[in-house]
């Protein structure tokens, strides 16, 4: 997931503390994929709300034109040297709105 890895925190567990964990997550199978040569699956993903401490993670993957799965992932800020969640920090918040999905 390249939006997770180049976020400010980079990758959970980083020096700073500033970790993330996925609280949930949510796959709905629209349409069955049957394996074939040359097969390409492409996901669109954006954010579909960002909270105090958390945001929701949408995607959507598709075989040609048809949708064939949909995921929704509520990704919590965590502390794991508290071992509990914590705030979005400010550049955090910022990133994320980048990718917030226009209602």
């Amino acid at each position: 997931m390249m939006m997770l890895a180049s976020s400010p925190s980079g990758l959970a567990g980083g020096s700073d503390d500033r970790g993330y964990i996925a609280a949930r997550v949510c796959v709905d199978y629209l349409y069955p994929v049957e394996f074939r040569p040359g097969l390409l699956l492409r996901v669109e993903t954006a954010v579909g709300r960002i909270n105090s401490s958390s945001w929701t993670l949408l995607a959507q993957m598709y075989d040609g034109e048809q949708a064939v799965a949909r995921c929704e992932a509520v990704i919590v800020a965590y502390s794991y040297a508290k071992r509990a969640s914590r705030r979005l920090d400010d550049d955090e918040r910022e990133f994320w709105t980048r990718y917030l999905r226009e209602p």
